[in-house]
């Protein structure tokens, strides 16, 4: 698998991508099958983006951040602030001018989200195709990707978070890069794409540092340059940063935070989802020497070892597997564009071991009790639950802004809708507590000197409603 990595492809020969497409009629099913069960899952995110709700707890802190950065504001707070902006620049005042010109940030950012999952597939496929060729795998891996993240991702996907997007833009990066190197071009102007990706959204690694491998791998010392002047460009921007936003940028995006084994125990079980995907493709890229494979050996490991190594961290989450999930669509795409080479296509033949593929794909997707498109169709209480929560945010925001001075609430769009400034955070208070800076009390203490009022939130303007299908069958039948 691991071999043969410095064979450099030569310009314009002839590849798989260049041969005719023979697709099926189990292929096309297989297509459409994946196809239906990305929209189905979509729909979800699509219908609740609607709704004034906060979908997770960053989206009011992003919106706070969207409107300083619009109306030319600081972004980056003092040492001395209860709020905190650990992410770069880029996201904000993007968001911020779009929402200006558009409406509210909070529903700009979620359209943006929306839009981005869809891109995402789109280079998914793209890159999937150069590596292997065909459209048949690359679709699947694309679709399945767009399945897997609208279903087991629902706290960002069409929620205003700029981590899609950023993938978006590392995305186009990768596709860039991948066409490029096919045809013996310079690997620069995808490099510096992917930089900009960093200064939208900084945890996105996998991509960047894959990349990187590949081209020392793939053409040694030729990528020395390339890969040196995107460093001095980071450099640079990053020097900009400090000069436009001071110290407190970097201050802000070392923020302390508490670090642990620990933390990795607790999110490693949402792995489980996309397993299925990786045992796929680890059956079959130890039989192949093909260039798909070649490049997702890299890209998979260091997605992989990146997520877990964010998970170290308090308070990160789901996201922190986007880069794993991408991976794993390409590897997926390959896998099935590439599945002749598979032990299991030689007894069965590659249409149906592709089959087969899809069929575990798809079982472990709707082996779940979560299933909020047909809750959407079928039971009108849960559809009141999203009605109720925006109900309860509106009533919220005037009960806060009746309140004298500044407020913290656990809600950041009551807090935001009342016209009341941004004056606790979360991630900080929770950070402050977690690293022992502050104990309970000594926080308590600090929010009275700075006469901040608490204000605790009905958990229903976040969408807490249920989203079992057997309890709203069992809900349905009672009498």
């Amino acid at each position: 698998m691991f071999s043969n990595f410095s064979d450099v492809e030569t310009p314009g020969k002839k590849t798989a991508l260049d041969a005719p497409i023979v697709v099926s009629r189990v292929d096309v099913a297989l297509i459409l099958i994946m196809a239906a069960l990305a929209v189905y899952f979509f729909i979800y995110p699509l219908w609740r983006s609607r709704f004034l709700i906060e979908i997770w707890f960053t989206e009011g802190w992003n919106a706070y951040f969207q409107d300083v950065a619009a109306s030319g504001g600081r972004i980056y707070p003092s040492a001395s602030a209860l709020i905190v902006n650990n992410y770069p620049p880029l996201s904000f005042y993007t968001i911020g001018l779009l929402g200006s010109v558009l409406g509210d940030n909070l529903f700009v950012g979620r359209a943006l989200s929306l839009i981005s999952l869809v891109v995402v597939s789109i280079e998914v496929f793209a890159c999937a195709r150069i590596l292997a060729g065909g459209v048949i795998g690359p679709a699947l891996g694309a679709l399945w990707y767009a399945a897997i993240m609208s279903h087991n991702f629902t706290s960002y996907v069409g929620a205003n978070d700029p981590q899609l997007a950023g993938e978006a833009i590392m995305g186009f990066g990768l596709a860039w890069l991948l066409r490029r190197h096919k045809a013996g071009g310079a690997p620069l102007g995808p490099l510096l794409v992917m930089i900009v990706g960093g200064f939208w959204k900084h945890n996105m690694i996998a991509i960047p540092l894959t990349a990187v491998v590949w081209l020392f791998a793939r053409r040694g010392r030729q990528a020395l340059a390339s890969v040196a002047i995107s460093i001095l460009a980071a450099a640079v921007g990053l020097a900009a940063c400090g000069v436009i936003f001071g110290a407190d940028f970097f201050r802000n995006l070392l923020t302390e935070r508490s670090y642990s084994l620990g933390h990795v125990l607790l999110n490693i079980g949402h792995l489980q989802w996309s397993a299925p995907a990786a045992v796929i493709w680890l059956s079959w890229v130890f039989n192949s020497r093909s260039l798909g494979a070649k490049f997702t050996s890299i890209h998979v490991p260091v997605a992989l070892a990146s997520c877990l190594l964010q998970w170290t961290g308090d308070a990160i989450f789901g996201n922190a597997e986007f880069d794993w999930i991408i991976a794993l669509g390409i590897a997926i795409g390959v896998t099935c564009a590439s599945i002749e080479t598979s032990v299991v296509a030689r007894y069965i033949g590659s249409t149906w071991t592709r089959a087969a593929v899809v069929a575990l794909l798809v079982l472990r997707l709707i082996a779940t009790d979560r299933q909020e498109p047909l809750l959407i169709l079928m039971d009108p209480q849960f559809r009141r639950g999203f009605e109720a929560g925006e109900q309860s945010v509106r009533k919220e925001a005037t009960q806060v802004a009746a309140i004298n001075g500044d407020v913290y609430c656990d809600i950041k769009i009551v807090c935001r809708m009342a016209g009341k400034p941004f004056a606790v955070d979360d991630f900080k208070a929770g950070q402050m507590l977690a690293t022992k800076r502050l104990s309970q009390s000594d926080l308590d203490a600090l929010l009275a000197s700075r006469r901040i009022t608490t204000f605790k939130d009905n958990p229903i303007g976040m969408g807490a409603v249920s989203t079992s299908l057997a309890h709203a069958i069992r809900h349905a039948r009672a009498p």
